[in-house]
């Protein structure tokens, strides 16, 4: 038992000697061996943060940019709305300048400015409705006139506004002249812009391209304004009478204000 004890001891010591031997001969091995051990798991932790982060600084960014990208577009929509009133502005100072040309125009007239204020819902009647009518001094037969040209007669008056009877529409009837040659011809509305002049003998000298314009012998207004332009002139066999086609000046889709030439 004593023999197998000292054994036992002996061998414990060989074991401890060449422990420390290979502690001491390899030492610094085991410290590169330790090194490496904890440094790798720590550039890998270290990788995994840092792509954490840049992801989060992606998303961040790309929140940011969503952000501003929204106020953007809303500060855009608002610069849109404000040129849209300047540009509404502007065409409303266009009309009331064109409103005091005609009025220094035609000193003696009497004019009231007037707004478009509906159409007709009537396909078979081509006509408007402005925002003035006999407390304003409107009376039916009153020219009225947009952009300097006459767009229409007043058809019935109201109280507060009135229908206007467009020189397009076939109902439409006066009086007129050709500025070139002072022709005077008889014109009805014929359609979308267009008139035509009525009972033109062959001797007239109607020519292309001339303005027919007011004559003061229809007795409704003011003469010289424009009504429209020559567009078409022909003969048909048989026809005693000219066939004069005129283009009108009103546009209906563009109205705003126009003047009424109270008489």
């Amino acid at each position: 038992m004593y023999n197998v004890r000292k054994r036992l001891i002996k061998l414990g010591i060989f074991f401890v000697s060449i422990v420390v031997i290979f502690v001491f001969l390899f030492s610094g091995k085991l410290k590169n061996i330790s090194v490496d051990f904890i440094g790798v798991p720590s550039n890998f932790i270290y990788s995994i943060f840092h792509r954490l982060e840049e992801i989060s600084s992606f998303f961040k960014d790309k929140k940011s940019l969503y952000q501003e990208n929204e106020k953007l577009k809303k500060e855009l929509e608002i610069l849109k709305l404000e040129n849209q009133k300047v540009f509404q502005l502007e065409k409303e100072n266009e009309e009331l300048r064109k409103v005091l040309q005609f009025k220094n125009q035609y000193m003696s007239a009497k004019i009231i400015v007037a707004r478009v204020i509906a159409f007709s819902p009537d396909n078979w009647v081509n006509s408007f409705f402005i925002d003035v009518g006999s407390k304003d001094g409107v009376k039916e037969g009153d020219f009225v006139v947009a952009g300097g040209y006459l767009i229409g007669m007043v058809k019935s008056v109201g109280l507060n506004s009135s229908e206007v009877l467009s020189v397009n529409d076939e109902n439409f009837k006066i009086t007129v002249r050709t500025r070139k040659t002072g022709e005077i011809c008889f014109y009805s509305g014929l359609g979308y812009k267009k008139g035509v002049l009525k009972y033109v003998r062959p001797e007239q000298d109607i020519r292309f391209s001339d303005i027919v314009e007011t004559t003061i012998l229809d007795m409704n207004g003011l003469e010289g304004i424009p009504v429209g332009i020559i567009k078409k002139i022909s003969t048909k066999e048989g026809e005693f009478f000219k066939e004069v086609e005129v283009e009108t000046f009103y546009y209906p889709y563009s109205l705003d204000y126009v003047i009424v030439v109270s008489r």
